[in-house]
């Protein structure tokens, strides 16, 4: 990541990273956290301070409303997107999985009247992390260097995290969701779904410590933390959904996961792990040939298996050469909501999702990250993350079902997957 901001500056922490940042974050600071090197791009931390740039796109109960800075915007939300990563500014947030489907022609579950469907946030001052050194970076012609930094200066005392989760349907449900799923992809509805369920329960304690610990343990190769409370976001995600720099544009679809105690190699040795990630693979090339040159789309990484602190995955990496004057919202229709959360094809898919989840799923399985305004960007697949408002948190986890997949074992693997989250709790 480098905007090239016109203002840079080195910049001595006071504190050790990530301790620094608590009282930014409490402020209302953006912290977008890159651990792994993919994709030519190097890791690293960006904290972003609070600006009065903000775009949001709520539903009003029959479609999405945009505003800038609190004025309405008479565009559809990608358009309004478009529009508001012209400004002369990054912007660092996130869309919702109902936005995305909307925005692409898909099924989805109506969220409540008011939510939220994006929110992005103009980046006028931040600081860079990358290893041991930090800058300042700025988009304002003079900065207030001192006022900027100050609260890096101050010590928080933050009260440990605690929380429940616990699945909204139960085993015996969830069993005849997968079961129906494997009946539509006999008769031919679809190729493969990826059913999601919802856990939630209360949160008490400091969001920011929850973060700060999430980050820390997981160590997710795509986080952030976004503490807006309409909701709040910490993603631990580990996939990354879409990047672009210049014309070239990657996608690095996850698909097959298994827990630590098996074998190096038996993921992907799993027929049926193999067959779903095939699936969602050929599904990503076809998405990014919509938008992409002739003959430019490959598949230059595939079923790389992954180890993360709780689990395995496999992970591949489709890429291609934009297609000329290719634009903002276009790309966006075309590759969100992405497949590895959906299925294939995602028409029907996304319609059997709509009827048959427990839910909205908000912002997991939208979109996270930046968008420069010359056109590169950054997006994260918020897999991983947790969403915390009014002292309650939800937390999705969900699988690919073939007509290969066992209830028990789907199961199985949803609990698998909320472990990231569980492990932050104090033993």
């Amino acid at each position: 990541m480098d905007w090239n901001p016109p203002f840079r500056r080195p910049l001595a922490l006071p504190q050790p990273w990530p301790a620094a940042a608590q009282a930014w974050l409490r402020s209302g600071a953006s912290w977008l956290h890159t651990g792994l090197d993919r994709g030519g791009d190097q890791g690293g931390d960006l904290l972003a301070f609070p600006a009065p740039e903000i775009l949001e796109t709520k539903w009003d109960g029959q479609g999405w409303i945009s505003t800038w800075q609190g004025s309405p915007l008479a565009l559809s939300p990608w358009d309004s997107l478009q529009w508001a990563s012209q400004q002369g500014l990054p912007l660092i947030g996130a869309a919702t999985y109902e936005l995305a489907c909307s925005e692409a022609g898909h099924a989805f579950q109506p969220p409540e009247a008011g939510s939220l469907g994006q929110r992005w946030q103009g980046v006028r001052n931040a600081i860079r992390i990358q290893g041991s050194q930090a800058e300042l970076w700025s988009w304002e012609p003079d900065p207030d260097v001192e006022a900027l930094v100050a609260p890096f200066r101050t010590a928080c005392t933050l009260a440990p995290p605690r929380f429940g989760l616990d699945p909204r349907w139960d085993q015996h449900r969830h069993g005849r969701a997968v079961s129906e799923a494997q009946h539509l992809i006999h008769e031919g509805g679809f190729y493969v779904a990826n059913l999601c369920v919802p856990f939630e329960g209360s949160f008490s304690g400091d969001e920011v410590t929850l973060a700060l610990a999430g980050l820390r343990r997981a160590r997710p190769p795509f986080g952030a933390f976004l503490p807006w409370g309409k909701p709040s976001l910490l993603c631990l995600s580990m996939e990354r959904l879409l990047a672009r720099r210049g014309a070239r544009l990657w996608t690095e679809p996850i698909k097959g996961s298994i827990g630590l105690e098996a074998p190096p190699g038996s993921l992907a040795a799993d027929p049926k792990e193999r067959a779903e990630h095939t699936m969602i693979v050929d599904l990503q090339r076809n998405d990014l040939g919509r938008v992409s040159k002739a003959g430019t789309v490959a598949v230059t990484q595939l079923m790389a298996e992954e180890e993360f602190p709780t689990v395995r995955h496999l992970v591949s990496r489709v890429e291609s050469v934009a297609r000329p004057g290719l634009r903002l919202p276009e790309l966006l229709r075309a590759l969100l909501p992405g497949g590895s959360v959906t299925g294939a094809p995602k028409h029907a898919v996304c319609a059997w999702l709509a009827r048959t989840e427990a839910g909205p799923r908000g912002f997991y399985c939208g979109a996270l990250g930046w968008i420069h305004p010359e056109g590169d960007l950054d997006l994260a697949m918020p897999i991983r993350t947790a969403q915390l408002q009014a002292g309650r948190i939800t937390y999705w986890a969900g699988g690919g079902i073939t007509r290969r997949s066992d209830p028990g074992r789907e199961w199985d693997e949803l609990h698998l997957k909320t472990k990231a989250l569980r492990q932050i709790l104090p033993s």
